[in-house]
C-alpha cells in the first residue's frame, strides 16, 4: 500500500488517542486563578526587579509577534535630476 495524499488524509482521521475530558475544567480553574491573583497583586509593593520580570511576562502576551519575512527585497535604483532654470 502506497503513501498518498489520500492514504494520508484517512490515516489523519484515525485519532487513537482519546478526547481530553479535563481540559475545560482545569482552564477555568486557572483562570479563576489567574484573576484572583492579578486582583490580589499590590505593584506599589513591588521593587525594581519584580516590576522588570513582571513587565517582561506582560509583554510577551501584549506585544504582537514581528512576523519574518525571507525574501529578499529588490533594490529600486532611480536617477535625481536636478532642474536648474527660472522661467
Amino acid at each position: 500500500m502506497s503513501f498518498n495524499s489520500n492514504t494520508a488524509r484517512a490515516a489523519g482521521q484515525k485519532s487513537k488517542r482519546g478526547k481530553a475530558t479535563y481540559t475545560t475544567e482545569i482552564r477555568e480553574k486557572l483562570n479563576n486563578l489567574t484573576d484572583y491573583l492579578i486582583e490580589d497583586l499590590n505593584i506599589q509593593e513591588l521593587d525594581t526587579n519584580e516590576k522588570i520580570a513582571l513587565l517582561r511576562i506582560l509583554l510577551a502576551f501584549t506585544l504582537p509577534k514581528p512576523k519574518i519575512n525571507n525574501e529578499t527585497q529588490e533594490q529600486k535604483h532611480f536617477t535625481v535630476e536636478v532642474i536648474d532654470k527660472l522661467v
